[in-house]
Protein backbone atom coordinates (compact mmCIF):
# COMPACT_ATOMS: atom_id res chain seq x y z
CA UNK A 1 0.00 0.00 0.00
CA UNK A 2 1.69 3.59 -0.81
CA UNK A 3 1.22 6.59 0.87
CA UNK A 4 1.94 10.08 0.36
CA UNK A 5 5.09 10.60 2.83
CA UNK A 6 7.89 13.53 2.79
CA UNK A 7 11.26 11.65 2.86
CA UNK A 8 14.01 13.21 5.10
CA UNK A 9 17.94 12.36 4.09
CA UNK A 10 20.65 13.57 5.56
CA UNK A 11 24.73 13.26 5.09
CA UNK A 12 27.55 15.09 7.02
CA UNK A 13 29.78 17.08 5.14
CA UNK A 14 33.60 16.61 5.50
CA UNK A 15 32.59 13.15 7.46
CA UNK A 16 35.44 11.67 5.64
CA UNK A 17 37.90 14.04 6.31
CA UNK A 18 36.72 14.37 10.35
CA UNK A 19 36.84 10.52 10.44
CA UNK A 20 40.53 10.46 9.23
CA UNK A 21 41.84 13.58 11.44
CA UNK A 22 40.63 11.90 14.77
CA UNK A 23 38.41 8.85 14.57
CA UNK A 24 37.65 8.37 18.11
CA UNK A 25 35.44 11.98 18.66
CA UNK A 26 34.12 11.66 15.32
CA UNK A 27 32.31 9.11 16.50
CA UNK A 28 31.09 9.93 19.70
CA UNK A 29 29.52 13.04 17.34
CA UNK A 30 27.52 10.47 15.13
CA UNK A 31 26.72 9.03 18.27
CA UNK A 32 25.71 12.37 19.71
CA UNK A 33 23.80 12.98 16.13
CA UNK A 34 21.54 9.57 16.23
CA UNK A 35 20.18 10.07 19.78
CA UNK A 36 19.42 13.86 18.33
CA UNK A 37 17.75 12.87 15.25
CA UNK A 38 16.05 9.95 16.72
CA UNK A 39 14.92 12.34 19.66
CA UNK A 40 13.21 14.65 17.24
CA UNK A 41 12.00 12.54 14.22
CA UNK A 42 9.85 10.65 17.18
CA UNK A 43 8.96 14.40 18.31
CA UNK A 44 7.39 14.94 14.79
CA UNK A 45 6.06 11.63 14.81
CA UNK A 46 8.06 10.39 12.14
CA UNK A 47 10.54 7.58 11.73
CA UNK A 48 13.37 7.13 11.37
CA UNK A 49 14.56 4.23 9.06
CA UNK A 50 18.34 4.61 9.38
CA UNK A 51 21.07 6.22 10.32
CA UNK A 52 23.96 4.58 9.07
CA UNK A 53 27.57 6.34 9.35
CA UNK A 54 26.95 9.80 8.61
CA UNK A 55 23.70 9.53 7.15
CA UNK A 56 20.18 9.06 8.08
CA UNK A 57 16.35 8.98 6.47
CA UNK A 58 13.50 9.06 7.64
CA UNK A 59 9.62 9.64 6.58
CA UNK A 60 6.98 11.85 8.34
CA UNK A 61 3.08 12.15 7.37
CA UNK A 62 3.49 15.68 6.72
CA UNK A 63 5.92 18.52 5.16
CA UNK A 64 5.68 20.61 8.26
CA UNK A 65 6.57 18.01 10.89
CA UNK A 66 9.44 16.88 8.54
CA UNK A 67 10.72 20.53 8.22
CA UNK A 68 10.07 21.58 12.24
CA UNK A 69 12.51 18.47 12.41
CA UNK A 70 15.61 19.67 9.93
CA UNK A 71 15.57 23.15 11.53
CA UNK A 72 15.50 21.83 14.86
CA UNK A 73 18.48 19.37 14.19
CA UNK A 74 20.22 21.83 12.09
CA UNK A 75 19.95 24.62 15.30
CA UNK A 76 20.74 21.88 18.12
CA UNK A 77 23.87 21.20 15.93
CA UNK A 78 25.22 24.46 15.43
CA UNK A 79 24.69 25.61 19.08
CA UNK A 80 27.33 22.24 19.78
CA UNK A 81 29.43 23.57 16.64
CA UNK A 82 30.32 27.09 19.86
CA UNK A 83 32.19 24.66 21.60
CA UNK A 84 34.16 23.00 19.39
CA UNK A 85 37.07 24.17 17.56
CA UNK A 86 36.52 24.70 13.65
CA UNK A 87 38.40 22.17 12.43
CA UNK A 88 36.19 19.69 14.37
CA UNK A 89 32.92 21.34 13.34
CA UNK A 90 30.54 19.38 11.14
CA UNK A 91 26.67 20.00 9.90
CA UNK A 92 24.11 17.84 7.71
CA UNK A 93 23.18 18.68 3.93
CA UNK A 94 19.31 18.12 4.10
CA UNK A 95 17.11 16.74 1.15
CA UNK A 96 13.50 16.44 1.05
CA UNK A 97 11.23 15.32 -1.27
CA UNK A 98 7.25 14.26 -0.90
CA UNK A 99 5.46 11.51 -2.65
CA UNK A 100 3.87 8.04 -2.58
CA UNK A 101 6.10 5.68 -0.31
CA UNK A 102 5.12 2.17 0.23
CA UNK A 103 6.28 -0.03 3.17
CA UNK A 104 7.08 -4.00 2.94
CA UNK A 105 8.50 -5.92 5.68
CA UNK A 106 9.67 -3.31 7.60
CA UNK A 107 11.55 -1.73 4.47
CA UNK A 108 10.43 1.80 2.24
CA UNK A 109 10.03 2.15 -1.21
CA UNK A 110 9.40 5.00 -3.33
CA UNK A 111 10.76 7.77 -5.88
CA UNK A 112 10.51 10.16 -3.15
CA UNK A 113 13.38 8.55 -1.25
CA UNK A 114 15.65 8.79 -4.24
CA UNK A 115 14.80 12.50 -4.84
CA UNK A 116 15.58 13.50 -1.52
CA UNK A 117 18.96 12.01 -1.22
CA UNK A 118 19.81 13.81 -4.50
CA UNK A 119 18.34 17.09 -3.33
CA UNK A 120 20.84 16.65 -0.04
CA UNK A 121 23.52 16.79 -2.10
CA UNK A 122 22.76 20.42 -3.78
CA UNK A 123 22.07 21.52 -0.09
CA UNK A 124 24.52 23.91 0.92
CA UNK A 125 25.96 22.61 4.58
CA UNK A 126 24.18 22.98 7.56
CA UNK A 127 21.64 23.58 4.98
CA UNK A 128 17.76 22.19 4.48
CA UNK A 129 16.62 22.19 0.15
CA UNK A 130 13.25 20.80 -0.92
CA UNK A 131 11.21 19.92 -4.27
CA UNK A 132 8.35 22.11 -5.25
CA UNK A 133 6.15 19.29 -4.08
CA UNK A 134 7.07 19.86 -0.32
CA UNK A 135 7.44 24.05 -0.65
CA UNK A 136 3.84 23.68 -2.33
CA UNK A 137 2.43 21.38 0.84
CA UNK A 138 4.28 23.55 3.51
CA UNK A 139 1.85 27.06 2.49
CA UNK A 140 2.98 28.86 5.63
CA UNK A 141 4.36 32.47 4.96
CA UNK A 142 6.91 32.63 8.29
CA UNK A 143 8.91 29.88 6.51
CA UNK A 144 11.04 31.69 4.16
CA UNK A 145 12.53 29.97 1.01
CA UNK A 146 15.32 30.64 -1.77
CA UNK A 147 14.25 29.30 -5.40
CA UNK A 148 17.38 27.52 -6.80
CA UNK A 149 15.56 26.51 -10.17
CA UNK A 150 14.88 23.60 -11.81
CA UNK A 151 17.57 20.91 -11.51
CA UNK A 152 18.28 17.93 -13.32
CA UNK A 153 19.31 15.20 -10.57
CA UNK A 154 21.16 12.15 -11.41
CA UNK A 155 18.94 9.32 -12.21
CA UNK A 156 15.85 11.03 -12.21
CA UNK A 157 14.06 11.60 -15.47
CA UNK A 158 12.33 15.14 -14.69
CA UNK A 159 14.03 17.66 -13.58
CA UNK A 160 12.83 19.02 -10.03
CA UNK A 161 12.36 22.78 -8.70
CA UNK A 162 14.20 23.21 -5.97
CA UNK A 163 14.52 25.37 -2.90
CA UNK A 164 16.88 26.10 -0.21
CA UNK A 165 15.25 27.25 3.43
CA UNK A 166 16.46 30.90 3.82
CA UNK A 167 16.66 30.86 7.45
CA UNK A 168 19.38 28.68 9.28
CA UNK A 169 22.19 29.67 10.97
CA UNK A 170 24.91 27.39 9.30
CA UNK A 171 28.01 28.86 8.10
CA UNK A 172 27.19 30.63 5.15
CA UNK A 173 28.43 28.79 1.90
CA UNK A 174 27.03 29.08 -0.93
CA UNK A 175 24.57 26.81 -2.32
CA UNK A 176 26.63 24.61 -5.13
CA UNK A 177 23.46 24.69 -7.16
CA UNK A 178 23.47 27.42 -10.59
CA UNK A 179 21.62 30.28 -10.24
CA UNK A 180 20.17 30.35 -13.91
CA UNK A 181 19.47 34.15 -13.19
CA UNK A 182 22.54 35.98 -12.63
CA UNK A 183 21.24 38.68 -10.75
CA UNK A 184 23.88 38.48 -8.40
CA UNK A 185 26.98 41.07 -8.52
CA UNK A 186 29.97 39.24 -8.74
CA UNK A 187 32.55 39.17 -5.89
CA UNK A 188 36.33 38.85 -6.78
CA UNK A 189 38.94 38.19 -4.34
CA UNK A 190 42.52 39.49 -5.38
CA UNK A 191 45.39 37.31 -3.88
CA UNK A 192 48.46 38.61 -2.73
CA UNK A 193 50.87 39.52 -5.39
CA UNK A 194 53.56 36.63 -5.55
CA UNK A 195 57.26 38.51 -6.06
CA UNK A 196 59.33 35.69 -4.23
CA UNK A 197 61.76 35.26 -7.16
CA UNK A 198 62.33 39.25 -7.30
CA UNK A 199 64.61 41.45 -5.56
CA UNK A 200 63.17 44.01 -3.24
CA UNK A 201 62.60 46.93 -4.73
CA UNK A 202 60.84 44.90 -7.43
CA UNK A 203 58.51 43.42 -4.52
CA UNK A 204 57.67 47.06 -3.51
CA UNK A 205 57.09 48.08 -7.12
CA UNK A 206 54.38 44.48 -6.68
CA UNK A 207 52.66 45.50 -4.56
CA UNK A 208 52.00 49.14 -6.34
CA UNK A 209 50.72 47.02 -8.94
CA UNK A 210 48.49 45.30 -6.48
CA UNK A 211 46.86 48.33 -4.98
CA UNK A 212 46.49 50.27 -7.80
CA UNK A 213 44.40 47.10 -9.49
CA UNK A 214 42.49 47.04 -6.25
CA UNK A 215 41.73 50.66 -6.44
CA UNK A 216 40.63 50.37 -10.26
CA UNK A 217 38.20 47.39 -9.82
CA UNK A 218 36.70 49.53 -6.96
CA UNK A 219 35.48 51.43 -9.38
CA UNK A 220 33.94 49.17 -11.65
CA UNK A 221 29.95 49.07 -11.44
CA UNK A 222 28.31 45.83 -9.98
CA UNK A 223 31.51 44.83 -8.92
CA UNK A 224 32.25 43.57 -5.35
CA UNK A 225 35.63 43.52 -4.03
CA UNK A 226 37.36 41.74 -1.36
CA UNK A 227 41.10 42.07 -0.62
CA UNK A 228 43.07 39.28 0.83
CA UNK A 229 46.37 40.66 2.44
CA UNK A 230 48.22 37.52 3.12
CA UNK A 231 48.39 33.93 1.96
CA UNK A 232 47.38 33.27 5.89
CA UNK A 233 43.53 35.10 5.04
CA UNK A 234 43.34 33.11 2.09
CA UNK A 235 40.78 30.98 3.85
CA UNK A 236 39.12 33.55 4.73
CA UNK A 237 37.92 34.79 1.60
CA UNK A 238 34.01 35.38 1.62
CA UNK A 239 31.61 32.42 0.81
CA UNK A 240 30.46 34.47 -2.08
CA UNK A 241 33.61 35.40 -3.80
CA UNK A 242 33.28 33.18 -6.61
CA UNK A 243 36.15 34.48 -8.77
CA UNK A 244 39.57 35.29 -7.47
CA UNK A 245 42.70 37.33 -8.95
CA UNK A 246 46.16 35.47 -8.67
CA UNK A 247 49.44 37.63 -9.93
CA UNK A 248 52.88 38.07 -10.08
CA UNK A 249 55.48 39.22 -11.11
CA UNK A 250 58.92 37.20 -12.18
CA UNK A 251 62.33 38.66 -12.22
CA UNK A 252 65.36 37.56 -14.26
CA UNK A 253 68.08 39.76 -14.52
CA UNK A 254 66.72 42.98 -15.65
CA UNK A 255 63.49 41.62 -17.18
CA UNK A 256 60.65 40.74 -15.34
CA UNK A 257 57.35 39.11 -16.69
CA UNK A 258 54.12 39.88 -14.90
CA UNK A 259 50.90 38.00 -15.13
CA UNK A 260 47.25 38.56 -13.53
CA UNK A 261 44.55 35.19 -13.58
CA UNK A 262 40.96 35.42 -13.20
CA UNK A 263 39.62 32.56 -12.22
CA UNK A 264 36.53 30.78 -11.13
CA UNK A 265 36.23 29.26 -7.45
CA UNK A 266 33.16 26.77 -8.07
CA UNK A 267 35.48 25.28 -10.80
CA UNK A 268 39.05 26.41 -10.56
CA UNK A 269 38.93 27.11 -14.27
CA UNK A 270 40.68 30.35 -15.36
CA UNK A 271 38.57 32.56 -17.30
CA UNK A 272 40.86 35.35 -18.16
CA UNK A 273 44.72 35.46 -18.25
CA UNK A 274 46.95 38.15 -18.78
CA UNK A 275 50.58 38.93 -19.25
CA UNK A 276 53.26 41.52 -19.43
CA UNK A 277 57.41 42.18 -20.44
CA UNK A 278 59.06 44.65 -19.20
CA UNK A 279 62.29 46.00 -18.19
CA UNK A 280 63.00 46.67 -14.44
CA UNK A 281 63.16 50.41 -14.97
CA UNK A 282 59.76 50.27 -16.63
CA UNK A 283 57.50 48.27 -14.05
CA UNK A 284 56.15 51.15 -12.35
CA UNK A 285 55.28 52.57 -15.68
CA UNK A 286 53.03 49.11 -16.46
CA UNK A 287 50.83 49.87 -13.23
CA UNK A 288 48.15 51.52 -14.80
CA UNK A 289 47.78 49.06 -17.91
CA UNK A 290 48.08 46.61 -15.83
CA UNK A 291 45.07 47.67 -13.75
CA UNK A 292 42.95 49.04 -16.95
CA UNK A 293 43.43 45.84 -18.67
CA UNK A 294 42.64 43.65 -16.08
CA UNK A 295 39.64 45.48 -14.84
CA UNK A 296 38.11 45.90 -18.57
CA UNK A 297 38.81 42.13 -18.86
CA UNK A 298 36.52 41.80 -15.71
CA UNK A 299 33.83 44.46 -17.01
CA UNK A 300 33.45 42.18 -20.35
CA UNK A 301 33.57 38.64 -18.65
CA UNK A 302 31.76 38.81 -15.51
CA UNK A 303 29.09 42.03 -16.33
CA UNK A 304 28.81 43.50 -19.78
CA UNK A 305 29.33 40.37 -21.49
CA UNK A 306 28.44 39.93 -25.28
CA UNK A 307 27.56 43.71 -26.11
CA UNK A 308 31.21 44.69 -24.49
CA UNK A 309 32.85 43.95 -27.93
CA UNK A 310 29.70 46.52 -29.70
CA UNK A 311 30.56 49.15 -27.76
CA UNK A 312 34.86 48.73 -28.81
CA UNK A 313 33.86 50.14 -32.28
CA UNK A 314 33.62 53.54 -30.11
CA UNK A 315 37.25 53.47 -29.90
CA UNK A 316 37.52 55.83 -27.07
CA UNK A 317 38.04 54.98 -23.75
CA UNK A 318 36.14 57.84 -22.42
CA UNK A 319 32.58 57.13 -24.27
CA UNK A 320 33.14 53.46 -23.08
CA UNK A 321 33.23 54.34 -19.91
CA UNK A 322 30.39 56.39 -20.16
CA UNK A 323 28.08 53.64 -21.82
CA UNK A 324 28.82 51.01 -18.81
CA UNK A 325 27.94 53.81 -16.35
CA UNK A 326 25.30 54.50 -18.05
CA UNK A 327 23.68 50.99 -18.27
CA UNK A 328 24.87 50.83 -14.31
CA UNK A 329 23.11 54.04 -13.67
CA UNK A 330 19.95 52.87 -15.65
CA UNK A 331 19.61 49.16 -13.94
CA UNK A 332 19.79 51.11 -10.67
CA UNK A 333 15.73 50.94 -11.35
CA UNK A 334 15.62 54.57 -9.38
CA UNK A 335 14.18 58.09 -12.05
CA UNK A 336 17.71 59.75 -10.48
CA UNK A 337 19.96 56.64 -11.78
CA UNK A 338 17.27 56.88 -15.16
CA UNK A 339 18.42 60.93 -15.28
CA UNK A 340 21.66 59.99 -14.77
CA UNK A 341 21.70 57.66 -17.67
CA UNK A 342 20.20 60.11 -20.17
CA UNK A 343 23.02 62.58 -19.68
CA UNK A 344 25.91 59.67 -20.05
CA UNK A 345 23.81 58.29 -23.07
CA UNK A 346 23.17 61.73 -24.64
CA UNK A 347 27.07 62.21 -24.21
CA UNK A 348 27.93 59.77 -26.57
CA UNK A 349 25.32 60.34 -29.08
CA UNK A 350 26.80 63.93 -29.11
CA UNK A 351 30.58 62.75 -29.43
CA UNK A 352 29.63 59.81 -31.96
CA UNK A 353 26.71 60.88 -34.02
CA UNK A 354 27.79 58.83 -36.68
CA UNK A 355 27.82 55.54 -34.63
CA UNK A 356 24.63 54.44 -33.61
CA UNK A 357 25.07 53.44 -30.15
CA UNK A 358 24.67 56.53 -28.34
CA UNK A 359 21.34 57.20 -29.81
CA UNK A 360 20.40 53.55 -29.76
CA UNK A 361 21.14 53.72 -25.87
CA UNK A 362 19.14 57.17 -25.62
CA UNK A 363 16.34 55.89 -27.34
CA UNK A 364 16.07 52.83 -24.96
CA UNK A 365 16.56 54.94 -22.11
CA UNK A 366 13.68 57.61 -22.62
CA UNK A 367 11.36 54.01 -23.41
CA UNK A 368 12.08 52.89 -20.08
CA UNK A 369 11.22 56.04 -18.67
CA UNK A 370 8.34 56.09 -20.32
CA UNK A 371 7.57 52.82 -18.82
CA UNK A 372 8.08 53.47 -15.70
CA UNK A 373 6.69 57.04 -15.09
CA UNK A 374 9.94 58.28 -14.74
CA UNK A 375 8.70 61.12 -17.19
CA UNK A 376 5.27 62.35 -19.38
CA UNK A 377 4.49 58.72 -21.34
CA UNK A 378 4.15 60.83 -24.85
CA UNK A 379 7.06 62.73 -24.73
CA UNK A 380 8.97 60.00 -23.56
CA UNK A 381 8.05 57.97 -26.36
CA UNK A 382 8.50 60.18 -28.97
CA UNK A 383 11.91 61.28 -27.86
CA UNK A 384 12.65 57.39 -27.91
CA UNK A 385 11.16 57.16 -31.29
CA UNK A 386 13.62 60.39 -32.96
CA UNK A 387 16.85 58.55 -31.21
CA UNK A 388 15.66 55.15 -32.42
CA UNK A 389 15.65 56.49 -36.14
CA UNK A 390 18.66 58.52 -35.92
CA UNK A 391 20.46 54.97 -34.66
CA UNK A 392 18.51 53.90 -38.13
CA UNK A 393 19.88 56.27 -40.06
CA UNK A 394 23.57 55.28 -39.65
CA UNK A 395 22.97 51.28 -39.95
CA UNK A 396 22.20 50.19 -36.44
CA UNK A 397 23.53 46.55 -36.45
CA UNK A 398 22.18 45.36 -33.26
CA UNK A 399 17.64 45.47 -34.23
CA UNK A 400 17.81 47.21 -31.05
CA UNK A 401 16.29 50.60 -32.60
CA UNK A 402 13.70 48.67 -34.77
CA UNK A 403 13.18 46.75 -31.57
CA UNK A 404 12.55 49.98 -29.10
CA UNK A 405 9.96 51.46 -32.31
CA UNK A 406 8.03 47.70 -32.73
CA UNK A 407 8.08 48.35 -28.41
CA UNK A 408 6.14 52.04 -28.89
CA UNK A 409 3.48 50.60 -30.96
CA UNK A 410 2.52 47.66 -28.50
CA UNK A 411 2.62 50.64 -26.05
CA UNK A 412 0.79 51.98 -28.43
CA UNK A 413 -1.97 49.13 -28.47
CA UNK A 414 -1.18 48.74 -32.26
CA UNK A 415 -0.35 45.01 -31.68
CA UNK A 416 -0.51 44.26 -35.88
CA UNK A 417 1.88 47.13 -36.78
CA UNK A 418 3.79 46.15 -33.97
CA UNK A 419 4.01 42.39 -34.70
CA UNK A 420 4.91 43.77 -38.80
CA UNK A 421 7.89 45.65 -37.39
CA UNK A 422 9.39 43.05 -35.02
CA UNK A 423 8.85 40.66 -38.60
CA UNK A 424 11.02 43.16 -40.45
CA UNK A 425 13.67 43.47 -37.75
CA UNK A 426 17.23 42.69 -39.29
CA UNK A 427 19.86 41.48 -36.76
CA UNK A 428 23.33 41.95 -38.31
CA UNK A 429 25.51 41.36 -35.00
CA UNK A 430 23.54 39.15 -32.67
CA UNK A 431 25.34 40.69 -29.23
CA UNK A 432 22.67 43.01 -28.26
CA UNK A 433 20.88 41.85 -24.60
CA UNK A 434 18.62 44.55 -24.85
CA UNK A 435 17.70 43.40 -28.21
CA UNK A 436 16.26 40.10 -27.47
CA UNK A 437 14.72 41.83 -24.27
CA UNK A 438 12.55 44.25 -26.32
CA UNK A 439 11.51 41.22 -28.19
CA UNK A 440 10.61 39.30 -25.55
CA UNK A 441 8.50 42.12 -23.91
CA UNK A 442 6.93 42.60 -27.06
CA UNK A 443 6.24 39.13 -27.57
CA UNK A 444 4.30 38.25 -24.59
CA UNK A 445 1.95 40.86 -25.21
CA UNK A 446 1.25 39.48 -28.26
CA UNK A 447 0.58 36.03 -26.79
CA UNK A 448 3.91 34.66 -28.34
CA UNK A 449 4.78 33.40 -24.60
CA UNK A 450 7.36 30.76 -26.42
CA UNK A 451 9.13 32.98 -28.26
CA UNK A 452 9.17 35.72 -25.30
CA UNK A 453 10.39 33.51 -22.71
CA UNK A 454 13.00 32.11 -25.83
CA UNK A 455 14.43 35.84 -26.04
CA UNK A 456 14.23 36.38 -22.56
CA UNK A 457 16.72 33.63 -21.96
CA UNK A 458 18.96 35.07 -25.17
CA UNK A 459 18.89 38.15 -23.20
CA UNK A 460 20.24 36.70 -20.20
CA UNK A 461 22.80 34.36 -21.87
CA UNK A 462 24.64 37.78 -23.41
CA UNK A 463 25.33 39.38 -20.12
CA UNK A 464 26.75 38.72 -17.52
CA UNK A 465 25.00 40.51 -14.63
CA UNK A 466 21.12 40.51 -16.05
CA UNK A 467 18.71 43.32 -15.74
CA UNK A 468 15.79 42.36 -13.57
CA UNK A 469 13.81 43.44 -16.76
CA UNK A 470 14.50 40.47 -18.29
CA UNK A 471 13.42 37.40 -15.61
CA UNK A 472 10.51 39.69 -14.87
CA UNK A 473 9.82 38.95 -19.02
CA UNK A 474 10.19 35.82 -18.37
CA UNK A 475 8.16 35.15 -15.31
CA UNK A 476 5.09 36.90 -16.90
CA UNK A 477 5.43 34.71 -20.07
CA UNK A 478 5.69 31.36 -18.26
CA UNK A 479 2.36 32.44 -16.22
CA UNK A 480 0.71 33.33 -18.91
CA UNK A 481 1.19 30.23 -20.66
CA UNK A 482 0.06 28.74 -17.76
CA UNK A 483 3.51 27.00 -16.56
CA UNK A 484 2.84 28.40 -13.14
CA UNK A 485 5.15 26.82 -11.10
CA UNK A 486 8.05 28.06 -13.20
CA UNK A 487 6.98 31.30 -13.42
CA UNK A 488 6.80 31.66 -9.70
CA UNK A 489 10.19 30.42 -8.86
CA UNK A 490 11.31 32.54 -11.57
CA UNK A 491 9.80 35.67 -9.72
CA UNK A 492 10.94 34.51 -6.69
CA UNK A 493 13.91 34.97 -8.01
CA UNK A 494 13.89 38.49 -8.99
CA UNK A 495 12.12 39.46 -6.19
CA UNK A 496 15.08 38.34 -4.04
CA UNK A 497 17.35 40.98 -5.94
CA UNK A 498 14.38 43.42 -6.29
CA UNK A 499 11.46 43.25 -3.66
CA UNK A 500 9.45 46.40 -4.88
CA UNK A 501 9.31 44.29 -8.64
CA UNK A 502 5.39 45.35 -9.03
CA UNK A 503 5.26 42.91 -12.11
CA UNK A 504 7.37 40.09 -10.39
CA UNK A 505 4.71 40.72 -6.93
CA UNK A 506 1.96 40.01 -9.07
CA UNK A 507 2.90 37.47 -10.68
CA UNK A 508 3.94 35.51 -7.91
CA UNK A 509 1.24 35.87 -5.94
CA UNK A 510 -1.19 34.59 -8.81
CA UNK A 511 0.62 31.72 -9.23
CA UNK A 512 0.65 30.87 -5.83
CA UNK A 513 -3.13 30.90 -5.71
CA UNK A 514 -3.14 28.32 -8.53
CA UNK A 515 -0.51 26.19 -6.83
CA UNK A 516 -3.07 26.44 -4.16
CA UNK A 517 -1.02 28.33 -1.85
CA UNK A 518 -3.75 30.38 -0.48
CA UNK A 519 -1.61 32.12 2.81
CA UNK A 520 1.24 32.36 0.68
CA UNK A 521 -0.71 34.26 -1.72
CA UNK A 522 -2.34 36.11 0.84
CA UNK A 523 0.81 37.39 2.50
CA UNK A 524 2.08 38.16 -1.20
CA UNK A 525 -1.32 40.24 -1.38
CA UNK A 526 -0.28 42.12 2.00
CA UNK A 527 3.47 43.22 0.56
CA UNK A 528 1.63 44.66 -2.75
CA UNK A 529 -0.59 46.50 -0.78
CA UNK A 530 2.22 47.68 1.51
CA UNK A 531 4.79 48.70 -0.99
CA UNK A 532 2.15 50.27 -3.68
CA UNK A 533 -0.93 51.49 -1.62
CA UNK A 534 -1.56 53.84 -4.39
CA UNK A 535 -1.84 51.64 -7.35
CA UNK A 536 -4.82 49.98 -8.35
CA UNK A 537 -4.05 47.02 -9.57
CA UNK A 538 -7.55 46.45 -11.53
CA UNK A 539 -6.58 49.39 -13.62
CA UNK A 540 -2.75 48.13 -13.78
CA UNK A 541 -3.94 44.94 -15.47
CA UNK A 542 -6.41 47.29 -17.67
CA UNK A 543 -3.59 49.09 -18.75
CA UNK A 544 -1.03 46.52 -19.91
CA UNK A 545 -1.38 45.54 -23.57
CA UNK A 546 -1.95 41.71 -23.64
CA UNK A 547 -3.72 41.44 -26.89
CA UNK A 548 -5.22 38.35 -25.89
CA UNK A 549 -7.32 39.13 -22.78
CA UNK A 550 -8.28 35.66 -22.03
CA UNK A 551 -4.89 34.73 -19.78
CA UNK A 552 -5.47 38.79 -18.41
CA UNK A 553 -8.81 37.59 -16.59
CA UNK A 554 -7.36 34.63 -15.25
CA UNK A 555 -4.71 36.62 -13.76
CA UNK A 556 -6.98 39.33 -12.06
CA UNK A 557 -9.18 36.62 -10.88
CA UNK A 558 -6.19 34.83 -8.81
CA UNK A 559 -5.27 38.68 -7.60
CA UNK A 560 -9.27 38.87 -6.61
CA UNK A 561 -8.75 35.71 -4.87
CA UNK A 562 -5.38 36.61 -3.11
CA UNK A 563 -7.25 39.82 -2.07
CA UNK A 564 -4.63 42.13 -4.15
CA UNK A 565 -7.61 43.15 -6.04
CA UNK A 566 -11.06 43.92 -4.17
CA UNK A 567 -13.85 41.59 -5.02
CA UNK A 568 -16.61 42.97 -6.72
Amino acid sequence: MHTQMVALNADVVGYTRLIADDLEATTATMDEYRDLVGRRVSESNGTLMNFVGDNFMAVFGSAMDAMRTAIAVTTEIETMNASRLSARRSRFRMGMDQGAIAVSGGEYFGDALNIAARIQALARPGGISLSGRVYQALDEPALRFRPTGRQRLKGIPEEVEVYEFADLPGDGSASPTHRPLALESPTVAILPIHAEMADESVRATAEVLRTDLIHRLASVPQLKVFEIKTEADRGGAPASARYMIESGVHQVGDNVRVYAELFDVTTMNIVKAHKWTAKVGDLFGLSDAFADEVARAIEVELIVGEPAGLYADLDDPKAIEQVYLGWYQLTIGTREGWARSLELFGEVARSHPDIPYGHGLLAFAYWTGGQSGWGPPEEMLLKAHDHAEAALAVDDPTGMAQMIKAAILMSQRRGAEALETLETVEIVRPTCDATFGLEGSVRRYLGQWEKAVDRADTAMRLTGVNKPWYPTIKACSLFIGGRVEQAATVAEMVLEHQPYNLEALLVLAAAQVELGLGRRARATAELIRERYPTVDVGDWLDASPYQDREPVDRWRDDLISAGAIASE
